[in-house]
């Protein structure tokens, strides 16, 4: 494989060093990410138990982390433009490990989600710095960038099924700390490879100056839309602190339009929707990540709720729908790429689509092979081939200086997308439940609303097929 300095006149990695070598510690820190969105939901439980939190403290071990990470996505991404791969990445493995050593030492509620908020910022320049560097070290090799894009985004997708299984065996085995424990380690390991192959950025006469008010703006709206987002499904989206919450962050959203509009050196320079495929994209983006959070969580709850499997079967039994997320984005980059299949995103929605609807007759007695494997199977192969186009959509084409903005831009919609679908189809779920007969027993309503919400995911499935025929043929 050639060396960076052959992609690239300005070298990303120290001489004589492959490219796989940056590719894997990228994919390394992103399958973090994406793993620690999962692992700690299994453990959540035991958590619990040990530090007798209350519900709402329970829910804020996630609610902390989706917070800064949503909100932070954007300014992560465009400070590595500003400042270098190298120092803007080691920056957030530091913040990133030590949250994790901190939160897995908590005694107590407030030093646990003081770590989680610190995990979730840490994170948010993990998730928009190494797709940023896939970009950036493959940038003058188009077929080398497709085959990285596509083991990145093969890894992300595992990423989700393999959290819930190591989450089960971690904590059932070693205790919940170890869910965080186990990112210390890895962490350190990236930190020192990256630090030691990798080229410290260029001294600059004259570095643009970081947007100051487009980030606040944009950060403050961000955190108040997720906010906004994941209290809806405890309080309703008719709660006045909810309807307060999306207000402010449409108004901030407003600001931060206005401001990059008149902005010298803006956030995120507005003319990039203009590169082909990249508004459509991230449309796409943010209804898929709507769909991939909202499956794994009603997938999830239907199996522990209703079907009495715990949490390491339930991780085993999602495994294959991961498994297959990754093994499509493998096998269909090449046909993608090269434009040769425009109709399989179309496909890929109707297949998903058939898997949900699948879904929304799960029995209550759910048996793996009979009941669950065909239509995760199905959702796995679906969701696959509409984000491998979403993904090449939203970065082909890109300058070198953009790719920070575009992955940015990208994170940044699959992760209000999945806030938004969660929480949505959470409370359609549970409206459903509340509307069940008198009498009925909890697992049946459980199911009741678990069916619906699925059947809602499987139009939302066919609403971005649809999406996806606007996408243009292949920069």
């Amino acid at each position: 494989m050639r060396t960076a300095t052959a992609l690239s006149p300005a070298p990303l990695l120290r001489p004589h060093l492959p490219l796989w070598l940056v590719i894997t510690m990228a994919c390394l820190a992103s399958f973090m990410v994406v793993m620690d969105g999962s692992i700690v939901n299994v453990a959540l439980p035991a958590m619990q138990r040990d530090l007798h939190l209350s519900h709402e403290a329970q829910q804020w071990v996630i609610d902390a982390y989706l917070l800064s990470f949503g909100g932070c996505m954007l300014l992560a991404a465009r400070a590595g433009d500003l400042y270098g791969r190298r120092p803007v990445l080691l920056a957030g493995l530091f913040l990133f490990t030590l949250s994790s050593l901190a939160g897995g030492l908590a005694s107590g509620a407030a030093l646990l989600l003081a770590a989680r908020a610190v995990q979730g910022v840490g994170a948010a320049v993990l998730a928009t710095s190494s797709m940023t560097l896939v970009l950036a070290a493959t940038h003058h090799d188009k077929q080398a960038r497709a085959s990285a894009l596509s083991l990145w985004a093969a890894l992300n997708s595992a990423g989700f099924a393999l959290g819930v299984v190591i989450g089960g065996v971690l904590t059932e085995g070693a205790g919940w700390r170890w869910v965080m424990f186990v990112n210390v380690p890895v962490g350190l390991a990236l930190m020192a490879g990256i630090a030691s192959s990798l080229l410290a950025p260029a001294a600059q006469t004259a570095r643009p100056r970081l947007d100051v008010p487009g980030a606040l703006a944009s950060t403050l709206g961000s955190a108040l839309l997720v906010y906004g987002i994941t209290q809806s499904t405890a309080l309703g989206w008719c709660s006045p602190l909810v309807l307060g919450a999306l207000a402010l962050a449409l108004g901030l959203w407003v600001l931060f339009v206005v401001i990059e509009r008149r902005s010298a050196s803006p956030l995120v320079r507005l003319s990039i929707f203009r590169l082909p495929g990249l508004a459509v994209g991230n449309l796409l983006m943010l209804g898929l990540g709507a769909l991939l959070a909202a499956s794994i969580y009603l997938i999830s709850t239907s199996l522990q709720q209703v079907a009495g499997y715990g949490a390491r079967e339930t991780g085993l039994a999602m495994l294959p729908m991961g498994l297959m997320l990754a093994a499509v984005r493998l096998l269909f980059t090449k046909t993608i790429g090269a434009g040769t299949g425009r109709r399989l995103p179309l496909w890929g929605a109707l297949l998903a689509a058939a898997g949900l609807a699948w879904l929304g007759r799960l029995p209550a007695q759910a048996a793996f092979m009979h009941d669950v494997l065909g239509p995760t199977l199905l959702v796995g192969t679906g969701l696959g081939l509409l984000i491998l186009a979403a993904t090449h959509a939203v970065t082909s084409g890109v300058p070198m200086q953009d790719a920070g903005l575009a992955s940015g831009l990208a994170n940044t919609a699959r992760q209000l997308g999945g806030a938004l679908g969660v929480a949505a189809l959470a409370t359609l779920a549970g409206a459903i439940v509340q509307e069940q007969p008198t009498g009925i027993d909890a697992q049946s309503a459980v199911l009741a609303g678990n069916h619906a919400a699925f059947f809602t995911a499987a139009g939302l499935a066919l609403l971005c097929g649809l999406v996806s025929l606007r996408l243009g043929p292949p920069a």
